[in-house]
């Protein structure tokens, strides 16, 4: 396919973005210049942008998800988890990953000057992971115009930056990452600096994976809606190039089985794309190195995730609250996630969309509470704890990495991809079920580094998820297969960005209840996060322009974005406010 779009001038924003790495330039992973060569760019955007996801995470996903809640908020009807959002506190993503787009297209055009196919195919592959992280946050976005504020002599403070709709923008992507694998496969070069690449070494041919995974993401996400829109074929431009959503899903599910052909894609954990950080090194920190005990410890486990993870029983407090309270396998309870003592350092959870009053008794219940006062309630993890149901913690508040896109991942997409019949050689339930196992155990040991497939805490766990009647009050089977695939992948999404929200909006899984007391958005999970509230002044014409092309002249989190718009989707999300 011939690549065919809009090379997009970001001298601004990477300018913008080296200021942000000023303290980098004593360290060999440091941004260079301008005039720096292409590879340089890599290491700098990949800790950038997961420094921001991981932020990301925990503030935003954890609480819309369900993952976890906020205990400290004064003012409850203002939190995440109560989908009451301002717009100045929804901008992260915004602010944050348009300089790194700006720096994925300044190494594109770099690379270009360098006539390095290899390069260039890398810097496509992180603008479209990085245009696509901002466009399913907000929906229609500045794309083709984006970064050209300076080189237009512009006022910083006056601007005209044209949105994008999103599906404009996802047909730019699918061209962008089949020129990408196009490039990687005329490239004669396999390595690049490994310095510049602590992700994958300079590998060339795990970035020609990842770029590929990611691809399978990008079909995945846009199949029900092209499906539904325009019965599965998307026409890419002007000239009438289009794409088989289904058929090349099949491609590179073909790809993935043997291993090789023209779309590789990833094999195995190593394959899985993770950004590294390092304790010892104040310019590799996670966004949460700083952070202060009380405040790491106000966000609490949720029982949602729990009652999938861990058994329970239901139980009211004193208050007349409904809890769940673990259940040992010593007790008879059925096997423990293994991942639970990674997410979460105690056994216990808390109910989410509460009216602040009862939060607060359900904390300081003493049912709630050890014999020392101590909360008995889960916080995620941080420091050389070793408590815990397995005593196995892994650090998530300064850990050694955080995933971009694991291998498990795309185990799950394959599954539903087979499982929604767009494959045909994985439509039968036996290939169903072992992607669904595959998805299951490598999330488990993308976590669980001391245990291996055949460890009985892995063997057992995953033999219950298969076994159990889980789905729908049903075991896994062909009839909720869909359900099934989309809770695992929610629990194996656990600090993974925004791609749970994403799953949510696009299919309506996990099963969520959106209608708790203190829940506010009309009971519906946000849809979208609100453009930052400095758009509507710096960007007057055209924003404006974007609220009433698509929002209802209001900026909303209410409205779907394109891909989410789908009558199966809208059904299922609605059973949660009723």
């Amino acid at each position: 396919m011939k690549a065919k779009y809009i090379l997009l001038a970001a001298a601004a924003l990477a300018a913008l973005s080296c200021n942000k790495f000023e303290k980098l330039s004593q360290n060999p992973y440091a941004m260079e210049t301008t005039q720096g060569k292409a590879e340089s760019f890599v290491q700098p955007m990949l800790y950038k942008t997961e420094y921001n996801l991981a932020s990301v995470f925990r503030s935003t996903t954890a609480h819309l998800m369900q993952y976890a809640i906020n205990t400290s908020s004064e003012v409850t009807s203002r939190i995440v988890a109560n989908y009451n959002i301002p717009e100045g506190t929804s901008d992260d993503i915004w602010s944050g990953l348009y300089l790194q787009y700006g720096n994925a297209c300044k190494m594109y055009e770099t690379a270009v000057r360098e006539e390095s196919q290899s390069m260039q195919a890398v810097a496509l592959v992180m603008k479209s992971l990085l245009i696509t992280l901002i466009t399913d946050t907000y929906g229609d976005v500045p794309f083709t115009d984006a970064g050209r504020i300076a080189l237009e002599g512009a006022e910083p403070d006056k601007y005209t930056t044209r949105y994008d709709t999103q599906k404009d923008i996802y047909r730019s992507v699918i061209v962008m990452l089949e020129e990408a694998n196009t490039l990687f496969a005329d490239s004669e070069d396999v390595q690049f600096s490994a310095i510049c690449d602590r992700t994958y070494g300079g590998d060339l041919d795990k970035w020609r994976r990842f770029g590929n995974a990611l691809y399978a993401k990008v079909l995945n996400r846009i199949a029900m809606k092209v499906i539904e829109e325009d019965g599965g074929i998307l026409v890419l431009n002007e000239e009438g190039d289009e794409i088989n959503v289904a058929q090349r899903l099949t491609d590179l599910y073909g790809c993935f089985v043997s291993g090789a052909g023209y779309y590789p894609t990833m094999r195995d954990r190593g394959d899985g794309a993770l950004a590294y950080f390092d304790y010892d090194d104040e310019y590799a920190h996670t966004p949460f190195y700083s952070t202060t005990s009380g405040n790491w410890n106000a966000v609490a486990a949720c029982d949602v995730l729990m009652r999938r993870m861990l058994d329970t029983e239901e139980k009211v407090d004193s208050d007349g609250i409904t809890y769940y309270a673990y259940i040992s396998p010593e007790k008879g309870g059925h096997p423990v996630d293994p991942r639970w003592d990674c997410y979460y350092r105690k056994a216990g959870a808390a109910p989410t969309q509460m009216l602040s009053e009862a939060q607060k008794r359900f904390f300081d219940s003493s049912e709630h509470k050890s014999s020392a006062g101590n909360s008995l309630i889960g916080r995620m993890t941080n420091g050389e704890q070793t408590s815990g149901i397995s005593g196995k913690l892994f650090n998530v508040k300064n850990a050694s990495h955080y995933a971009i896109m694991n291998y498990s991942e795309l185990c799950f997409i394959f599954a539903e991809a087979g499982a929604r019949g767009y494959i045909p050689e994985a439509s039968s339930f036996g290939a169903i079920q072992d992607l669904f196992r595959a998805g299951v155990t490598e999330s488990i040991l993308e976590w669980r580094e001391d245990l291996d497939n055949e460890s009985p805490d892995v063997v057992d766990y995953v033999n219950h998820v298969c076994t159990a009647e889980l789905f729908s009050g049903s075991k896994f089977s062909s009839v909720n297969a869909i359900e099934a695939i989309l809770t695992e992948k929610w629990i194996a999404g656990y600090f993974v960005g925004i791609e749970s929200w994403c799953d949510y909006r696009r299919t309506g899984y996990p099963l969520l209840k959106t209608n708790g007391p203190a829940a506010e958005n009309k009971c519906i999970l946000p849809t979208r996060l609100r453009y930052p509230a400095d758009e509507r002044y710096r960007n007057v014409v055209t924003y404006q322009e974007a609220l009433d092309r698509w929002l209802g002249g209001t900026n909303n989190i209410q409205t779907d974005v394109w891909w989410a718009s789908t009558a199966e989707s809208q059904a299922l999300r609605l059973q949660g406010r009723q």
